[in-house]
């Protein structure tokens, strides 16, 4: 599309295919500029240590490379938590946020005893034993009982992806700063999207996002874990596409 840009980032181990909404938003008429995160897909490995406020330099550069002065963003998961940090440091290239199964605050104990448990392993051979906890945590468990199809697709995505380019990204998921007390300095049209099978950050952390960031809009999915995008495309690509033609630069 040739109108307002939107630019989507994924969650960890995904890539660009995590957004099944992209033809339809291609298709109402929106440049769409879908990133694979850095050490993600396309992308290539990225093994060296980062941090999350990097990855939010990194959307407004792919602005830049796209010669793109305002974008609406539109973060999933870490894919979030760039788009908060963006929105905080480079305040006039975001149009508007879409954030989906995502958190302002920092990780917490419980993921980072379960980052401690998967990393180690996730780097030798043996990763596929616990692969089915990888799934567990980003599947709810509505679509791994109901979607085997896409289970066992993204099952095999993740084993492709470069394993030590996702640990580092683990490091800057698991040792993110909390910025909850910063959310009112983002003034940009909102609208917070989680499912309610989503457990880390979880819907807490969605409710907190839509009540400190002035005027954001929240919507909660039914039977939908933490890749919500995937699991519910049209449930979440539908208020995704009102939201857009809503803030698509008239408006503002």
């Amino acid at each position: 599309g040739a109108g307002p840009a939107v630019l989507f980032s994924h969650s960890w181990f995904c890539d660009g295919h995590q957004w099944p909404q992209v033809d339809a938003v291609v298709n109402a008429g929106f440049r769409v500029l879908n990133l694979d995160n850095r050490g993600h897909g396309h992308s290539g490995p990225h093994r060296r240590r980062y941090a999350v406020w990097d990855m939010a330099d990194d959307l407004v550069a792919v602005l830049d490379d796209a010669h793109v002065d305002q974008a609406v963003l539109v973060g999933l998961s870490v894919g979030g938590f760039a788009a908060i940090r963006a929105a905080l440091r480079h305040p006039g290239r975001v149009r508007a946020l879409v954030l989906a199964d995502t958190a302002a605050s920092a990780q917490g104990w419980p993921g980072k005893l379960k980052a401690d448990a998967l990393g180690p392993v996730w780097l030798t051979p043996a990763r596929k034993v616990v692969l089915p906890q990888l799934v567990k945590t980003l599947f709810g468990p509505t679509a791994r009982g109901q979607q085997p199809r896409l289970i066992d697709e993204w099952r095999q995505r993740f084993l492709t992806q470069d394993a030590r380019s996702m640990m580092a990204a683990l490091r800057a998921i698991v040792t993110r700063d909390d910025v909850t007390d910063r959310l009112h300095e983002i003034t940009v049209p909102t609208q917070v999207i989680v499912g309610e099978e989503d457990h880390d950050p979880g819907v807490m952390a969605s409710i907190s996002l839509s009540a400190r960031i002035p005027g954001a809009h929240l919507i909660a999915l039914p039977d939908t874990g933490h890749l919500s995008a995937l699991e519910q495309p049209a449930a979440f690509g539908d208020p995704l596409l009102d939201f857009l033609r809503a803030h698509d630069g008239h408006t503002l």
